[in-house]
């Protein structure tokens, strides 16, 4: 009888470690990632261009379309992250912390999303793994923290996708409501994508396990339905109604023709990534770094065995299905013909369930887990050191401009003006493309500032640059103040 409460109260201890190492491993990610949002700049192009559109939102109370620029509607996107970031940076002001915070949010939740669904099927230990993999995998982690409308949709798959996987086992229409849910807010972040990879991964499952009836008799496929289309259609018709020709270019060029055309020349926004296609699952390993190499460690041992079928053995749906849900993103992007790494963010959340399931983590965790945020916070810590341009935004020079300039000299960018300048300028950085624009404006009596590429201040003409006084240079920029031809 000693013996066995001996043995049982060593159970609990392990389990008990095991809990608070998971706890302290999870504590320390979220902590470092949620103390570092307001600590290095908005980096361009893409970050500093939907904070600047959370900005221009708020400031011009246009709740219905985008603007990427004032009077110019953004029609690439949806507008549920502009939503968040103008919300935020209304709570907390124009800094780095508040339109950062709602990807944090949101990867917070997904985060809970996989604890839950990995604690319901396989218990708290499998939880805490499956949490620390995904937020200690290179990209989830730095995308935690980044102003991208990739987050959102990433959280509408997940909850849609665990959302579904509960109301299968636990027969109960919340989850099935839940399922809908999560879907229109994949809608509402990037579009019918949500739809697409969300349904790769449940078409193929129900065609391998043959579960067609369980999924009819559990998913409220109609009153679901209405209730996605009740959620996410109207904005997309007061969309098209408030700037006509939005509906055509979101569905024809940002949903066909961006992933089938090389260097699609359509995009309104900036230029189409064309990559050699199947460029995902390289993207994929970087993605997943460290835990990927555990897990294709894990696969080429079992391909040794000649036992590749032994993570799916009976019993092992749930295995498929988190296999699925970590590869449907990647065999859709295979064949396109643009793209960037953050598209194989939906992938990372079915991968943690996955690996979690599949490998015994406790031993390694602590070590791999603390790879990227340790990482992290060492580039947080240089991004702090003058002259350091890692991420090619514009505080530095604009900070420089604002501790020297009289109210009435203005700062104009030449040629180029970075998101990240109109961000922390609030909308007040002035645009000049011409030579005659410049030259009128340094007739002008004020000293304006002038930002300039570096590479381009050879080209001005003598007149301009005996005019230009350097003030600081950093990255590909230089600031100069007018001398008024001292």
């Amino acid at each position: 009888m000693a013996l066995s409460i001996t043995t049982v109260d060593n159970k609990s201890n392990v389990t008990l470690q095991k809990i608070a190492t998971g706890f302290s491993l999870l504590t320390m990610l979220l902590a470092i990632r949620v103390l570092t949002l307001g600590f290095y700049p908005l980096y361009d192009p893409s970050e500093s261009r939907y904070a600047e559109m959370g900005r221009k939102m708020l400031e011009t109370k246009n709740w219905v379309t985008p603007l990427i620029d004032y009077g110019v509607p953004f029609w690439g996107k949806p507008p549920l992250t502009v939503w968040m970031t103008a919300s935020s940076l209304w709570l907390g002001g124009n800094n780095e912390f508040f339109a950062r915070l709602p990807s944090f949010l949101l990867s917070l939740g997904m985060v809970w999303i996989i604890f839950h669904l990995a604690s319901v099927q396989r218990g708290l230990d499998k939880a805490w793994s499956a949490a620390i993999i995904l937020s200690s995998t290179v990209l989830f982690f730095v995308m935690s923290g980044t102003v991208a409308m990739d987050v959102a949709l990433s959280f509408g798959i997940t909850l849609a996708l665990a959302a579904f996987w509960l109301a299968l086992q636990k027969d109960k229409t919340f989850w099935g409501y839940l399922f809908f849910v999560g879907l229109s807010i994949g809608l509402l972040a990037k579009g019918p994508i949500t739809i697409v990879l969300t349904g790769i991964t449940i078409g193929l499952w129900t065609v391998i396990t043959g579960e067609w009836l369980t999924i009819w008799k559990r998913i409220p496929w109609f009153k679901g339905t209405l209730l996605m289309l009740c959620i996410s259609v109207p904005w997309y018709l007061i969309a098209e109604q408030k700037t006509p020709g939005f509906l055509e270019y979101f569905f024809i060029g940002e949903h066909w023709q961006r992933f089938t055309v090389p260097e699609w020349q359509g995009d309104l926004y900036g230029h189409g990534h064309g990559r050699q296609r199947g460029i995902i699952w390289l993207f994929w390993l970087v993605a997943a770094f460290p835990w990927s190499f555990v897990f294709l460690k894990i696969v080429l041992t079992a391909l040794m065995k000649r036992k590749p079928s032994e993570w799916l053995k009976a019993n092992n749906s749930w295995r498929l299905y988190c296999l699925l849900w970590m590869l449907s993103p990647l065999l859709f992007f295979t064949f396109s013909a643009n793209l960037i790494w953050t598209y194989a963010l939906p992938s990372l959340a079915g991968f943690a369930l996955l690996l979690a399931d599949c490998f015994d983590l406790p031993k390694y965790r602590t070590v791999l887990a603390s790879c990227v945020p340790l990482s992290f916070l060492g580039l947080v810590i240089a991004c702090q050191f003058p002259n350091v341009d890692f991420l090619a935004s514009q505080k530095s020079l604009v900070s420089a401009y604002t501790q020297v300039a009289q109210p009435q000299e203005q700062l104009i960018y030449f040629m180029d003006r970075p998101y990240s300048a109109e961000f922390y300028l609030q909308g007040k950085a002035v645009f000049e493309t011409e030579i005659a624009q410049l030259q009128t404006s340094l007739a002008s009596p004020n000293h304006n500032f002038y930002i300039v590429r570096k590479e381009s201040v050879n080209d001005l003409p003598e007149t301009v640059k005996s005019r230009l006084e350097p003030i600081k240079d950093y990255g590909a920029y230089a600031l100069f103040h007018d001398n008024g031809g001292e």
